[in-house]
């Protein structure tokens, strides 16, 4: 009899711990580097989130066709990415929420062979030679300070959350759980990045990252501002 009360009593509690477990299991995110057959959603979930994004609106006057241009633009970064940098993602539940693109401070730089390759010709025709030109050079100035840090860094040059997982925290979770510990791994050393929106100021600087160049960027008759980070990340010698 009282080994079926202990029963009866601990029943809740079991319960509670099954449906405990089956809500972390759900919810757990998993992190690994992208494959070749990825790269697509990868593109999708970036472009959908850069979608507005006041970096890729100095440029091209038609919506629709900006975003066409935006499109192509993140594609074709994607494939040079994969071929000479680091892509992560985040899965849960089978499903990607979120990608990162990173380049380590030894990655050769990308050639225009590779930006041809990628499909680099299909950003010229939606953009126009004179835009396509024109935003990348206005890409190079951006980064520029966080590429001309004393010691070559490694670049963040993306990090997006999937529209439908955003407000959740996984932006942090992709920074602390797989960005920085990637980087730890593999060495160590300064991580930089360069944001255009105000609202992601406090985000990066919440996550430890120092705030060390601010300018404006202009281009036709626009302005937007342009941030740098950094952030030093000691080896992790397991």
């Amino acid at each position: 009899m009282q080994t079926a009360k202990r029963v009866v009593v601990l029943q809740p509690f079991l319960h509670m711990f099954i449906n405990l477990r089956v809500y972390m299991e759900k919810n757990m995110i998993t992190y690994r580097q992208a494959k070749k057959e990825d790269l697509m959603l990868c593109a999708s979930i970036l472009t959908h989130s850069f979608h507005g994004y006041s970096f890729f609106e100095m440029f091209v006057k038609d919506k629709n066709r900006r975003f066409q241009f935006l499109k192509a633009i993140l594609e074709v970064g994607v494939k040079t990415g994969f071929k000479r940098h680091t892509i992560l993602v985040a899965v849960q539940e089978a499903e990607f929420v979120a990608v990162a693109q990173l380049e380590a401070p030894w990655d050769k730089e990308t050639s225009l062979w590779d930006y041809v390759v990628a499909g680099g010709i299909k950003v010229f025709c939606i953009g126009g030679i004179k835009n396509t030109f024109g935003w990348l050079k206005m890409n190079t100035e951006a980064s520029a300070r966080c590429h001309n840090l004393p010691l070559k860094p490694w670049y963040l040059s993306s990090l997006a959350v999937s529209n439908s997982y955003q407000g959740q925290g996984i932006g942090s979770k992709m920074l602390n759980e797989c960005i920085i510990p990637y980087i730890a791994k593999h060495g160590g050393g300064v991580l930089s990045l360069i944001t255009n929106a105000e609202s992601n100021r406090n985000f990066y600087k919440k996550n430890g990252f120092l705030e060390f160049h601010e300018t404006t960027i202009c281009r036709n008759n626009k302005e937007i501002g342009n941030w740098s980070y950094k952030l030093e990340i000691l080896p992790d010698n397991k």
